[in-house]
């Protein structure tokens, strides 16, 4: 699909920059619009996204946006549908970092990742 880039996580951010043979817990689709960019992050099986902390990208101008979703998990823990932001402007002035807490299947500690975003050409 045209137009649509794609960030994959390889890794926790305890990982260091560790890259790793197996994808990580989340991924970032980044969707153009009209004249705002839409931001949608997706949990890879076997991981939930937790809703009490909201995903977050705090921008390189310093502004912080807010992942969200109206369906959440029955104890509203965790996000039933992938949670999304829309940004002003165009795909290639995404930048910033995304900070989001994940949690593993029959986990009860969520980890926090984070991760640089740079929007594409």
């Amino acid at each position: 699909m045209r137009g649509v880039g794609t960030v994959l996580l390889l890794g926790l951010a305890a990982c260091g920059g560790e890259r790793r043979a197996t994808p990580g817990p989340l991924a970032l689709r980044i969707e153009p619009a009209a004249s705002a960019t839409r931001l949608v992050l997706t949990a890879a099986p076997g991981w939930k996204i937790n809703a009490r902390v909201k995903p977050a990208l705090e921008t390189t101008e310093g502004t912080i946006l807010r992942f969200d979703s109206v369906h959440l998990t029955p104890d509203s823990a965790y996000f039933a549908d992938a949670p999304s932001a829309t940004v002003p402007g165009r795909p290639e002035a995404v930048r910033g970092t995304l900070r989001a807490s994940v949690c593993a299947a029959g986990e009860r500690v969520c980890r926090v990742v984070s991760f640089a975003v740079r929007g594409e050409r």
